[in-house]
C-alpha cells in the first residue's frame, strides 16, 4: 500500500493533513464470512425437512461468493462518486420495477397475488431488492447537499428536506404498491426514517413526525380487539384478501389457524428447541430456508444459536457504526446510516414475525436467509460500507 501525506493549505498555515493510506476493513470481511459459514449451515438443516428435495446450500454458496465479488469490487470505487451518479442508479431501479409491473406473465409471473421477480431461465430476479439500496445512496445524496445548503438550518429547511425526501421515496412505493409488496414499502419507510434521524432534522418535529404513527398504530391495536367491525370497515374493506389475512394470522394465529398457520408452527417451532436445540425435527413449516429460517434456528440449536446470530448482527451494526463515526466525509456517513436502518429493520421485522410479535411480511433474515436477490443485495449494500472504510482519510494535526 502506498501511504501518503497531503496537506490543505489556506495561506501559509497548513490546516488538515491526513494520512491517505487505504486500509481493508478486515474486521467486518471476517464477521461477514462467519455469517456465509451460519447461513449454510442452517440452510443445509432447513432442507432436512419432507417439503424439499433440493440441495440449496450449494446455490447459496454460490450466491455469496458472487456477492463477496461484487461487494469486493463496489468497495473500491470512492464513494463521494456516487454524489453525482446516484440518479443513473435511482432510475435505473425505477425502470425496472417500471418494467416489472407491464411486464407479461411470461417473464414476471405471479406468485400469491403478487408480481415481484423477474424470472427468466434459471434468473430470478427481484428488483425492488436493489431498488432499496439505489434509495440509501439518493437519499443520503440529497441530505448531503442539502445540509451544505441550507446553514444554519430552519424549521422551513427541516420542512423542505422531508419534502425532498418524500419526493424520493414516493415513487418505488406507488410501483411497490402495484406489485403489491407491502413489506418492500415499510422498508423503504424504514430506511428513510433512519436517515431522517442523523440529517439534523429538528427533534421537535421529529417527535411529532414519529409520535402521530406510533399512536395510531397503538390505537390500531387496541381498536383491532376492541372495535373489530369499525377497524373492518375503514380499513380491511379497502385491502386485498392476503393483506387482512396476514392481519389476522398475526393478532390471532391460534383463532384463525389457516391465515396463523406459519406464525403457529414458528413459534411451536423455536419453542420446541429449549436451551440447545432439538433433534426430533418434528414440526413442519413452509418457507424453512427463507423466510422462517429463524425458526429452524430456533428449533436446531436452541436460545444458544439463536443468541450467537443475534449477537453476531450486533457485531456486524457495530462495526457499521464505527464507519460512520470515523468516516471523513458526512456523505459516508449517511450512507452507513442507512445501511444500519436497512439491516436493523429487516432483522427485527423477520424475527418479530419468526415468534409472534409482528405480521408475516415476506422478509428475509438478511445474510442467513437463502436467496440471490437478497444476498446480493446485502452485500451490495455492505460493499458501500466497505467503501466508506476504504476511502475514509484519517487527519492528523502535526507540526512543521
Amino acid at each position: 500500500m502506498i501511504k501518503t501525506e497531503l496537506k490543505v493549505k489556506t495561506g501559509d498555515e497548513d490546516v488538515r493533513p491526513y494520512n491517505n493510506e487505504k486500509q481493508y476493513d478486515i474486521n467486518m470481511m471476517f464477521v461477514l464470512f462467519i455469517f456465509a459459514v451460519v447461513s449454510c449451515f442452517y440452510v443445509f438443516l432447513a432442507q432436512q425437512q419432507e417439503q424439499y428435495d433440493t440441495n440449496f446450500v450449494i446455490m447459496q454458496i454460490a450466491f455469496y461468493i458472487i456477492s463477496f465479488l461484487i461487494a469486493f469490487v463496489v468497495l473500491h470505487f470512492d464513494f463521494e462518486y456516487y454524489l453525482n451518479l446516484h440518479w443513473i442508479f435511482y432510475g435505473f431501479g425505477i425502470f425496472m420495477l417500471i418494467v416489472l409491473v407491464l411486464a407479461p406473465d411470461s417473464i414476471a409471473p405471479e406468485t400469491e397475488g403478487a408480481t415481484r421477480w423477474f424470472n427468466i431461465g434459471p434468473i430470478n430476479l427481484q428488483p425492488s431488492e436493489f431498488m432499496k439500496v439505489f434509495v440509501i445512496i439518493t437519499l443520503s445524496s440529497v441530505i448531503y447537499r442539502h445540509n451544505n445548503m441550507f446553514t444554519p438550518k430552519e424549521f422551513r429547511s427541516d420542512i423542505w428536506l422531508l419534502a425532498k425526501m418524500g419526493a424520493v421515496i414516493l415513487p418505488p412505493i406507488i410501483l411497490l404498491y402495484f406489485q403489491p409488496d407491502m413489506g418492500m414499502i415499510m422498508m423503504m419507510v424504514a430506511i428513510a426514517i433512519g436517515l431522517t434521524l442523523v440529517s439534523g432534522i429538528s427533534y421537535k418535529l421529529l417527535s411529532v413526525l414519529y409520535g402521530v404513527p406510533a399512536f395510531l398504530f397503538g390505537s390500531f391495536i387496541v381498536a383491532y380487539f376492541r372495535f373489530p367491525e369499525v377497524v373492518q370497515r375503514l380499513l380491511f374493506d379497502h385491502m386485498r384478501d392476503y393483506q387482512v389475512n396476514r392481519f389476522h394470522g398475526w393478532l390471532q394465529p391460534l383463532e384463525y389457524s389457516d391465515d396463523g398457520f406459519q406464525v403457529a408452527q414458528a413459534m411451536t417451532a423455536i419453542g420446541s428447541g429449549g436451551l440447545t436445540g432439538s433433534s426430533e425435527h418434528n414440526v413442519y413449516f413452509p418457507e424453512a430456508h427463507t423466510d422462517l429460517i429463524f425458526a429452524v434456528i430456533g428449533m436446531e440449536t436452541g436460545f444458544i444459536g439463536t443468541a450467537i446470530v443475534i449477537t453476531l448482527y450486533f457485531i456486524l451494526f457495530y462495526q457499521i457504526m464505527m464507519t460512520a463515526i470515523r468516516s471523513h466525509h458526512s456523505f459516508g456517513t449517511y450512507i452507513c446510516a442507512g445501511v444500519i436502518a436497512l439491516f436493523t429493520f429487516q432483522v427485527f421485522q423477520n424475527i418479530g414475525m419468526n415468534i409472534g410479535l409482528l405480521p408475516v411480511t415476506g422478509f428475509t433474515l438478511p445474510l442467513i436467509s437463502y436467496g440471490g436477490s437478497s444476498l446480493l443485495s446485502s452485500l451490495l449494500a455492505l460493499g458501500l460500507v466497505l467503501g466508506v472504510r476504504y476511502h475514509s482519510k484519517s487527519y492528523f494535526f502535526e507540526e512543521e
